[in-house]
């Protein structure tokens, strides 16, 4: 999308009108504007799974960075350091959390070469029965049925991105207690 002097002056005062606490320029200024950060995330994001999860967390970014911008000053500088900040910052928490995470697949591959009698299934099982009904429903249709993030969501009647974070937070909760059952085992 190119930009004109207008458009930037056109986003500058729905900044302003925003400050101010409209809430219809603020909308306005967001939906005019998602497409631009959207893109600006989309080709400084390799890993595709991850585009609409960083560009949640630049818009989050965003809004709370808003009060911050200098009606004094032009506004494209100030947005552009703003998303920009805000990728790489999305982009370094990513970075850390896969670095500390260990993929749910893992669990399931150990599961698969233990013998029965150490009970391994069964804790497994028993995890996914104590995480709430979304994440568990998210996790068993991507992992235990095997289906696309596409068709689950589809079969759902939510986003990509929801079942995405259905998913994320089942998993965090299933390291979470199985790392705990282990633990206690031990």
């Amino acid at each position: 999308m190119d930009f004109n002097d207008d458009q930037w002056q056109t986003w500058t005062q729905l900044m302003r009108l925003t400050q101010g606490g409209d809430k219809a320029a603020y909308e306005r200024l967001l939906v005019e504007m998602s497409p631009v950060v959207f893109n600006f995330v989309r080709k400084r994001v390799f890993n595709q799974d991850h585009v609409e999860d960083v560009f949640q967390e630049v818009l989050l970014t965003f809004h709370k960075a808003k009060h911050s911008y200098r009606t004094d000053l032009p506004f494209p500088p100030w947005f552009f350091a703003v998303i920009r900040n805000a990728v790489w910052a999305a982009l370094k928490k990513n970075h850390r959390i896969g670095q500390r995470e260990v993929p749910l697949e893992d669990f399931f591959d150990i599961a698969a070469l233990e013998t029965a009698e150490d009970g391994i299934d069964d804790r497994i099982h028993q995890a996914l029965g104590a995480i709430p009904g979304i994440n568990r429903q998210a996790v068993e249709m991507l992992k235990l049925k095997g289906m696309s993030v596409e068709t689950a969501a589809k079969t759902l009647g939510i986003s990509q991105a929801a079942l995405r974070v259905r998913a994320h937070r089942g998993y965090a909760l299933l390291k979470k207690i199985l790392k705990t059952q282990v633990e206690k085992s031990e």
